[in-house]
């Protein structure tokens, strides 16, 4: 079993048995210690397509996502995997069903009115592990990366800082490099005002953006100038390690959301 896995004094279930609960985020780790964030549901209709709910309708509690009652109504599952949401299978699915699961239950808290802190908290404390894998980063962790990139590029300064994390407590967006969904209340990065280019870049579009620029190596000019600038070494090799994963996934853009 996977260290992650077997971190957690929680019974393990098999993904057969597995059924949709009762709220969302619900959240699985599977005995080779892949991360699965559940976010929400992705409905049929067209009036439910953006919308990334903490509540489905009270008839799915305690089904499976592949009885029909449920399978003719949904287009997928919402699921976060570092910092980028993707439309994926429920666990019960053909693909996962054979691996043992732990449910944990940990609470995702996102940006808020007055902070853009985010984390992947259990037992009223944060899981940092869980936090990297559902956002590919930890908030201080990108925060500063942010402020090092920002000193890098001259755009560091005491009143006014871009790049910057910021939120959206009212307004769906789409990542500008990407073209990535932002649902509301999820943290993004901003390089300008909000009616400029790139004012609104997902996380892992950012970190896109850093692994390009970097191209995956310590000793690139950008690397040593960004760890120049205060970046721990740590978080350069992490952002290198973010979206491995993620190469053939179907990931939430404005084809799926309307």
């Amino acid at each position: 079993m996977g260290e992650l896995f077997d971190r957690y004094d929680v019974e393990p279930i098999k993904g057969d048995d597995v059924t949709i609960g009762d709220c969302f985020p619900l959240m699985f780790v599977s005995e080779t210690d892949e991360v699965f964030c559940y976010l929400g549901m992705c409905l049929g209709d067209e009036e439910h397509r953006n919308r990334a709910s903490f509540m489905h309708p009270y008839y799915m509690c305690g089904k499976h996502s592949t009885d029909e009652i449920v399978s003719k109504e949904i287009k997928g599952f919402y699921r976060i995997i570092d910092g980028c949401i993707i439309l994926d299978d429920y666990v019960d699915n053909e693909y996962y069903r054979k691996h043992l699961y732990k449910r944990l239950y940990t609470g995702v808290k996102l940006a808020s009115p007055v902070s853009c802190n985010y984390a992947v908290v259990m037992n009223h404390e944060e899981d940092e592990d869980l936090t990297r894998r559902v956002f590919g980063l930890k908030y201080d962790e990108l925060t500063d990366l942010l402020e090092a990139y920002a000193k890098m590029m001259g755009t560091h300064h005491d009143f006014l800082t871009y790049p910057k994390l910021t939120r959206s407590i009212n307004n769906t967006n789409f990542c500008d490099i990407t073209e990535l969904w932002i649902p509301k209340a999820f943290p993004y990065v901003a390089f300008n005002d909000s009616s400029y280019d790139f004012s609104h870049v997902s996380l892992f579009g950012f970190y896109r953006h850093i692994q390009l620029l970097t191209g995956y190596k310590l000793n690139s000019l950008i690397s040593q100038a960004l760890m120049k600038s205060g970046l721990r070494e740590d978080i350069l090799k992490n952002v290198f390690d973010i979206g491995r994963c993620l190469l053939h996934q179907t990931k939430v853009k404005r084809d799926i959301i309307r």
